[in-house]
């Protein structure tokens, strides 16, 4: 049980990054940036919109992951037997971010995905409407 424990915990602590592009709907040009995930769904990100830095927290707001145990009893032979297994299943995640620029403005962006990639939008201030990806690096 302990070995098991160990497991999923160095599991929960596995982090990811991702590249992170934006792309304002009112022109073509793409802006870069990067996703940094503690392995639970939330972390940090940074966009770079010409010259100006916005970063900030990112959290899981929602989930369709399911984590689960199982132990099973029966009989071979006329002899006890158990096994024990885990049994996950990958479903979309939501987090939302909420950027501060260096200028004072501010970024909110709301992403979906699951496993390597993730879009979503974000929108600033002004009101403008930026299409957003995420790919793990």
């Amino acid at each position: 049980m302990k070995k098991i424990a160990s497991m999923i915990a160095a599991l929960a602590l596995y982090g990811c990054a991702y590249n992170v592009t934006l792309m304002p709907r009112d022109s073509g040009k793409t802006y870069s940036g990067e996703f940094n995930s503690s392995g639970t769904g939330s972390g940090t990100m940074s966009v770079n919109l010409d010259g100006t830095t916005c970063s900030g927290p990112v959290a899981k707001v929602a989930s369709g992951e399911t984590f689960g145990f199982a132990n099973t009893y029966g009989q071979v032979g006329g002899k006890p037997v158990s096994a024990f297994s885990t049994m996950t299943s990958s479903g979309d995640v939501t987090v939302k971010a909420i950027l501060s620029c260096t200028n004072g403005s501010g970024l909110r962006c709301d992403i979906t995905g699951r496993g390597a990639s993730a879009g979503g939008l974000c929108l600033d201030d002004k009101g403008k409407v930026y299409d957003i990806l995420a790919i793990r690096k």
